[in-house]
């Protein structure tokens, strides 16, 4: 999976919660802080998806963090699917 596709999905799940602009920023931020390049790996998916989940616990509290976290992993898993 290529970096970009997995940024857009996650941002599109959490933007209605945090706006586009932020969630934008944190996931490219983080991505940039763990080294993530033009592709991710599985062990950056779920270090990336560590970091944005502890984030989203400030805003949003822990059950719907988990939440938002568990529908960025079906949306990401969907994309990977065979079509």
């Amino acid at each position: 999976m290529t970096t970009s596709e997995a940024v857009e999905v996650m941002v599109k799940a959490m933007a209605p919660y945090i706006g586009d602009t932020m969630a934008r920023s944190a996931t490219e931020a983080h991505c940039q802080r763990l080294g993530i390049a033009a592709t991710m790996s599985r062990d950056q998916l779920e270090a990336l998806l560590g970091k944005l989940g502890g984030g989203l616990n400030i805003f949003l509290g822990r059950d719907k963090a988990a939440s938002v976290v568990a529908e960025v992993r079906a949306a990401l898993a969907a994309l990977e699917a065979p079509r």
